[in-house]
């Protein structure tokens, strides 16, 4: 449950659709300081705790 709560905050927050705020909630709940996508929007920061990345730029 703590999960989809996490998610449903960023889906409002960012909105990211189901599935990215689902990838990016799990990130959070891990404690991840970096994610690395291509497809979400880069140097992002979500929450001041995590920074998205784009490996390819």
């Amino acid at each position: 449950m703590y999960l989809i709560a996490e998610e449903t905050a960023v889906k409002s927050r960012y909105q990211y659709s189901y599935w990215d705020s689902l990838i990016i909630a799990t990130a959070l709940i891990l404690d991840c300081a970096i994610l690395y996508s291509e497809d979400l929007h880069y140097d992002q920061f979500i929450q001041e705790k995590m920074r998205i990345v784009n490996p390819f730029m």
